[in-house]
């Protein structure tokens, strides 16, 4: 399946407001993808990409040929992305992505496009530097600006940019999806509130950082409910022993997303969640609702954390267990 009919399918209203602007050829010069994570915004601006490329488009790129693999394996000359997930965005990288589209093109098409993926993980001075670029387009310039925390973009930006937002898949359609593709109860269930674009559940659920995430949680849940500061120590020494600081992070935020979910259910005394350990921890580990609400908080503002700047994952998670001792 191409992903224009999964965007169809799963984003109507993104794909609307695409096909018209392409149909009509009123395109803005700057796009704000903006969304959960899960949501397909990253895969939406590669076929935006395509779509402004690709000599076959209708209006949509046809995802098929040289041109567009090109764009999707990182391989056209005048397309450059500039990737916040994997750390801060600086203000060098924004000034070199000028000084390059300052050049002339070295493609055929002669239309130049960049691509910030999670904008909102660019320095201070970075943004600055990236509202003065916004603020002399071109017509052969088209910028994507990917983000899950719009609050956190500089608001000059946003205003300059044709925002695009990204809803997340509905829980019970995604249980559904879950369930059809075999998963067991929990990992649908779980999922089905985690992930938000169908493409990436089954590729979630086969990865690595996910399935230690889903071990870490079950271990501390069940020590949890049997004596708080063995959960605890689990957290602080066995969980993520930092091998691999990059994993640890995202294993560590899919940890945190799970525990939310748990204790958010916790709170309400109820799951559509069908697994027989899921319900019966729920069921056994009854907690007063101000300690439960105390260490939701203390759990989001831990994942804020997690997900807004760098940081020691070791000491991230010192400060966590910290702060759940004293509620505990």
């Amino acid at each position: 399946m191409l992903f224009k009919d999964t965007l169809k399918t799963f984003q109507p209203v993104v794909y609307q407001t695409l096909q018209h602007a392409l149909s009509s050829k009123k395109l803005a010069h700057a796009y704000l993808f903006q969304g959960l994570a899960g949501t397909p915004k990253k895969e939406a601006a590669f076929l935006l990409t395509q779509s402004l490329l690709c000599p076959h488009a209708d209006p949509f790129g046809c995802e098929i040929c040289d041109i567009c693999q090109r764009v999707v394996n990182g391989q056209y000359a005048d397309m450059i992305m500039l990737d916040g997930t994997k750390g801060s965005i600086k203000k060098e990288d924004v000034l070199k992505l000028q000084d390059t589209f300052s050049k002339t093109g070295l493609e055929a098409a002669g239309h130049k496009i960049y691509v910030i993926d999670r904008v909102e993980n660019a320095t201070p001075d970075a943004l600055n530097s990236l509202l003065k670029f916004l603020e002399e387009p071109t017509s052969d310039l088209t910028a994507i600006l990917i983000s899950e925390q719009i609050d956190r973009v500089l608001p000059t930006i946003v205003s300059r940019c044709q925002v695009v937002a990204f809803k997340p898949m509905d829980h019970k359609y995604s249980l559904k999806l879950c369930k059809e593709q075999g998963m067991d109860d929990l990992d649908a269930y779980l999922l089905s509130q985690m992930v938000h674009s169908p493409e990436e559940i089954q590729t979630t659920l086969d990865s690595d950082v996910y399935q230690h995430a889903r071990f870490c949680m079950k271990e501390v849940v069940t020590l949890f409910r049997k004596d708080v500061y063995r959960a605890l120590l689990f957290l602080e020494t066995e969980a993520f022993p930092g091998k691999n600081k990059g994993a640890d992070k995202i294993s560590l935020q899919y940890l945190l997303d799970m525990l939310v979910i748990y204790y958010k259910d916790c709170l309400k005394q109820k799951s559509v969640c069908t697994d027989a350990w899921y319900m019966q921890q729920l069921q056994d580990g009854k907690q007063a609702a101000d300690q439960i609400c105390q260490i939701l908080n203390i759990l989001m503002d831990t994942k804020d954390t997690l997900i807004r700047t760098s940081v020691n994952i070791a000491l991230l998670i010192d400060q966590l267990v910290y702060r759940i001792k004293e509620v505990s």
